[in-house]
């Protein structure tokens, strides 16, 4: 993922919290905070309005936090720079082990983590061991999996996956935010 190449603790530390999950959710926290605030009350009206519905105090210290006017204050623009900033890292950091994970069948796994898979099954093939490899390729195929093979000591590893494409939801659902 996203390394950051910097003597300063300072900067790897702000580009951490930056691209961090839990930060982008405290933004979008805030910002759907603020979105409700700025549904419930009015936005751009008259002064004299905000007086007679809230009386002067209210009124005034609504307007000094921009309020009324929440989607163009400065401060929401601000927190919604620092959540493109953040969903832009986090794009950043999940493409190059997203784009790895496309490419990698999962060949190198040793024979005992196999088993760990939820999805795994252990068979020994009958002396036409072709013909049925070629037919369990062809199901498998069909149903939309693809497949790998590699020849180990132990016999001959078949591994298949499907769904690779759903990772692109990940990367379209932030770039969208972005």
């Amino acid at each position: 993922g996203l390394e950051v190449r910097t003597q300063s603790r300072v900067v790897r530390a702000s580009v951490e919290l930056l691209s961090s999950m839990r930060f982008a959710i405290s933004l979008l926290t805030v910002i759907c905070i603020a979105s409700v605030i700025g549904t419930v009350l009015k936005q751009r009206e008259p002064l004299n309005n905000y007086i007679n519905e809230f009386g002067p105090f209210w009124a005034e210290l609504f307007g000094r936090l921009d309020l009324f006017t929440v989607y163009s204050a400065p401060w929401f623009l601000v927190i919604l720079a620092f959540l493109v900033i953040s969903t832009s890292l986090c794009i950043a950091r999940q493409t190059p082990k997203i784009l790895h994970d496309w490419k990698d069948a999962k060949l190198r796994v040793r024979e005992q983590s196999l088993h760990a898979y939820h999805h795994h099954a252990v068979a020994d093939w009958g002396q036409d061991a072709l013909a049925t490899r070629q037919a369990l390729a062809e199901r498998l195929a069909a149903q939309g999996w693809q497949l790998k093979e590699q020849e180990r000591e132990s016999g001959r590893l078949l591994a298949s996956r499907k769904g690779k494409v759903h990772k692109l939801g990940y990367l379209a659902a932030h770039g969208a935010i972005v």
